[in-house]
């Protein structure tokens, strides 16, 4: 009977205390879980930080999104997964960009983003042409007629202009039948194709960082967005660690890879 009264008096106590907490206004309750603001990294990514290749890429693409959010039609079915890809800027080395070009010979076609101003510029386009792959003269700015008559008769006949810029392009490429690419991919194409023009944007780049561990993951990235929304255009530039990445998507065999004029 003793311990049942002690026992009451202590309920009776803690009842009490809970009370005095709600009216003065100072209730403790469990501590509350807040999660991080920081987005989850996945485990591939915290590799990067680990590995000695590792550097943040410095060029003309540095600033641009990495993956491009535009509206798309998502798939209600998987989708058999596709990659068109772009290596750029090419030119600063013909022997550098070959070795992206023979993956021709297994099956692999790209595109060349070509720098006319690069030092090797024209054997590269000599190259990809022998290849059949699609090339692209990257220009900062919209080119005359006169320009384009100099720029086809040094690098022979190419499929389009490339630019991070669109103004001036419109006027500059109408009737021309050249195509458009968007390396920044957040242009509206109805400027283009209102009147003709053929567009490619580009959906993703895989190697803002030089890690093989980052580019992997990356181009898995790629990989898994294309089996849910189609086609993605992928730029890549011209340097080593992007090449081995690659070469081990392709031994995969887990993607196709197509050509630009393929749709």
């Amino acid at each position: 009977m003793r311990s049942q009264t002690f026992w009451l008096v202590v309920i009776a106590l803690a009842l009490a205390a809970i009370a005095g907490g709600y009216v003065s206004g100072r209730a403790t309750g469990p501590p509350v879980m807040r999660s991080s603001a920081q987005p989850h990294v996945a485990a591939s990514v915290h590799a990067v930080l680990h590995d000695p290749s590792d550097s943040q890429v410095a060029d003309l693409f540095a600033e641009d999104d990495v993956v491009i959010d535009r509206p798309r039609t998502v798939s209600a079915d998987w989708l058999e997964p596709e990659l068109a890809l772009v290596v750029g800027l090419c030119g600063g080395s013909a022997a550098t960009d070959a070795a992206f070009i023979q993956l021709r010979q297994v099956g692999v076609p790209l595109a060349i983003d070509l720098d006319p101003r690069a030092p090797e510029a024209s054997d590269v386009a000599a190259l990809a042409r022998e290849s059949d792959d699609v090339v692209f003269v990257h220009l900062d700015s919209a080119p005359t007629q006169a320009e384009l008559a100099r720029l086809r008769k040094r690098f022979g006949d190419f499929s389009g202009i490339a630019s991070r810029s669109t103004e001036g392009f419109v006027q500059s490429l109408d009737g021309t039948g050249l195509v458009f690419f968007d390396e920044r991919g957040d242009t509206d194409p109805e400027e283009f194709t209102t009147v003709g023009i053929p567009i490619v944007q580009r959906d993703a780049t895989v190697d803002d960082r030089t890690a093989r561990t980052y580019i992997r993951f990356m181009l898995a990235r790629v990989v898994a967005r294309s089996r849910r929304e189609g086609r993605s255009v992928v730029l890549m530039r011209p340097l080593a660690h992007s090449l081995d990445a690659l070469k081990a998507l392709i031994a995969t065999r887990s993607v196709q890879f197509v050509a630009l004029t393929q749709h």
